[in-house]
């Protein structure tokens, strides 16, 4: 199967299937099979791969399902470069033979490769035609996991945002708008957490504590 006839998808609903990912797609052309990528429980990591009969199908998907709904959560659709290894584990039978193989080797594709270009993305803001960064991508399904940092000094990186906060919990995302003029931050952002837990033990260390000589803001973002 050609890699121009699979596409990247991420953000997708911790709920959502493969089945149902599959079926939602369909709606851009013919798919033969969508896979989302989980961890060693099981659980879904939000992100996965969707191969189409024909890269005219993919083409169509890109610029018709981005940004679509999915579940709680709006999905974005890109091309997909990454030449995974677990590739060949496709032939393998339903009963998780070829779903080991794509696991095993497209699943490090994706921790080494993509888990960078997607923060990279994601986390600095995603810094658009006029420069301006888009929000993290939530659904009502995330309120109560999305914090609001604020009060931090202009062009903070988000790196630094991750760092500290991870520290309490699992951050899935940081996203730092950035000035359309300079491209540095604007003091302030974003930070979605795994859990609701991890969110409020962030709140609870570090709302009016220092970062750099400034008293942080940290609430949660009600803005969802």
């Amino acid at each position: 199967m050609s890699i121009d006839s699979r596409v990247y998808v991420g953000n997708i609903d911790w709920k959502i299937t493969d089945a149902e990912l599959k079926d939602h797609m369909a709606s851009a052309g013919d798919v033969v099979r969508a896979e989302i990528f989980t961890d060693g429980t099981g659980r879904s990591k939000g992100v996965g791969l969707v191969y189409f009969e024909t890269p005219q199908d993919a083409a169509a998907a890109i610029d018709k399902m981005n940004d679509s709904m999915l579940g709680e959560r709006m999905i974005f659709v890109r091309e997909d470069r990454k030449e995974g290894k677990g590739f060949k584990g496709e032939k393998g039978d339903d009963k998780g033979k070829g779903r080991k193989g794509y696991d095993k080797g497209y699943g490090k594709s994706y921790d080494k490769g993509y888990g960078k270009s997607y923060d990279k993305g994601f986390e600095k803001g995603e810094k658009g035609k006029k420069g301006k960064g888009k929000g993290i991508r939530v659904g009502p399904g995330d309120r109560g996991r999305v914090i609001y940092v604020g009060n931090l000094p202009p062009g903070t990186p988000w790196q630094k945002v991750k760092d500290l906060f991870r520290k309490h919990g699992n951050v899935i995302r940081v996203e730092m708008p950035l000035d359309s003029d300079t491209g540095e931050s604007r003091g302030h952002g974003q930070v979605l957490f795994e859990t609701e837990e991890d969110a409020q033990g962030a709140i609870q260390a570090l709302n009016q504590t220092d970062f750099e000589g400034r008293s942080m803001v940290v609430r949660l973002d009600n803005h969802l």
